[in-house]
């Protein structure tokens, strides 16, 4: 089965079932393929389409995969991991970088965690909001640290992604800075790095294993 570009339909209601009806590297290999333009597409189609937090993880501290590409020229490629811990979601942004370059690239970005939940703003979206950070994280997960001092605030400073649903195992966001009212006045850094630019991104699930 051939799935189409988001800009080769005018619904969703096609992507979503070809998409439904594939197996997971074939997903994986098209959501990879799409470019920032193809991502912006997939965002508006996906208006309306409701996904819940509940959608991005399983049992208690498991950790779930969701394998994205954004819309950036460089390090693209990358993990999202989700896990319920406790009440709360909880994740953070694994870097798919080569062994030579991931030390200088964890130095500058950290590894950006940050909490989920249901949007506020939008019924039927999802916020992942890297201005909270869990005091505790599931024990797989590297040490927390927040993201709004030191280098990292130019990356994640007060950047909320907005996610919306494409299929069962497939996700598509965008990435909002300084753009939704906190309680707190950010640090320097993070009201630097919320005048940064943003890109899209694409997420593709792991499926849960089967007995």
């Amino acid at each position: 089965m051939t799935i189409p570009m988001p800009s080769e339909v005018t619904t969703i209601d096609p992507l979503a079932e070809a998409l439904d009806a594939t197996d997971h590297p074939t997903r994986l290999a098209w959501t990879r393929s799409l470019n920032r333009g193809q991502q912006y597409a997939l965002y508006a189609l996906a208006e309306g389409r409701k996904v819940s937090v509940d959608d991005l993880v399983r049992g208690p501290d498991e950790v779930v995969p969701h394998y994205g590409r954004n819309g950036l020229l460089m390090f693209s490629l990358f993990q999202k991991r989700f896990a319920r811990h406790g009440d709360t979601v909880v994740g953070y942004n694994h870097a798919e970088v080569s062994g030579l370059v991931r030390p200088l690239y964890h130095a500058i970005t950290g590894d950006g965690h940050y909490v989920a939940y249901d949007s506020p703003d939008v019924p039927g979206e999802v916020w992942v909001d890297y201005r909270k950070v869990s005091p505790t994280v599931p024990p797989s997960f590297p040490p927390v640290a927040d993201n709004e001092h030191g280098l990292a605030a130019l990356i994640f400073g007060d950047m909320v992604d907005v996610i919306r649903r494409v299929s069962t195992h497939v996700f598509i966001g965008d990435s909002f800075k300084a753009r939704y009212p906190r309680p707190d006045r950010p640090p320097l850094l993070a009201r630097i790095g919320g005048m940064l630019p943003t890109a899209p991104f694409v997420l593709c699930q792991e499926p849960a294993s089967t007995p």
